[in-house]
């Protein structure tokens, strides 16, 4: 009777951790290939965890969503995020959102100043030197590339 009823429970009961003596274990993928762990004769324990993979990513989102409007560039957003390596981080952040970190900032580089254009009465030289453009052409090449109008024309169109 014991028996029947332990296994109706093992049925319902899945637990996150398993500490018990476990010979084997085998794992079946997504893609359909199968991976079979077998522990040693030295008494290892055999610990699994799940990890949800959304919450590795939202974390990792979050993390840039926080730290992009201090760095400068994608290899200060990246060590801001933790990362040493610019190739796990770029490899990271195209998963996550859908283009290289440099692409990003600067589309979000272009948002803001197409804002300060239309909002404020800003001199485009100062708003070129607030966001490090070195060149004012570069900056007027951009946002004209970007938006189909230079900035200045662009200002006066918002004008009522």
């Amino acid at each position: 009777m014991d028996g029947i009823k332990l296994k109706n429970n093992r049925r319902n009961d899945v637990r996150k951790y398993l500490l018990t003596d476990v010979v084997s274990c085998t794992f079946t993928f997504s893609d359909g290939l199968k991976s079979r762990v077998t522990s040693s004769p030295d008494n290892e324990i055999v610990l699994v965890k799940l990890i949800p993979r959304s919450s590795k990513s939202k974390r990792f989102e979050d993390s840039v969503l926080s730290n992009y409007s201090s760095a400068k560039n994608m290899y200060e957003l990246a060590g801001l995020c933790g990362y040493d390596c610019i190739k796990t981080f770029t490899r990271h952040f195209k998963k996550c959102f859908g283009q290289t970190p440099y692409q990003w900032m600067l589309d979000r580089k272009m948002e803001e100043i197409n804002s300060l254009v239309v909002n404020s009465d800003m001199s485009i030289t100062d708003i070129a030197a607030m966001y490090n453009f070195k060149n004012i052409s570069h900056l007027i090449s951009l946002y004209t590339k970007r938006y189909g109008i230079p900035p200045r024309k662009s200002r006066l169109q918002d004008i009522p």
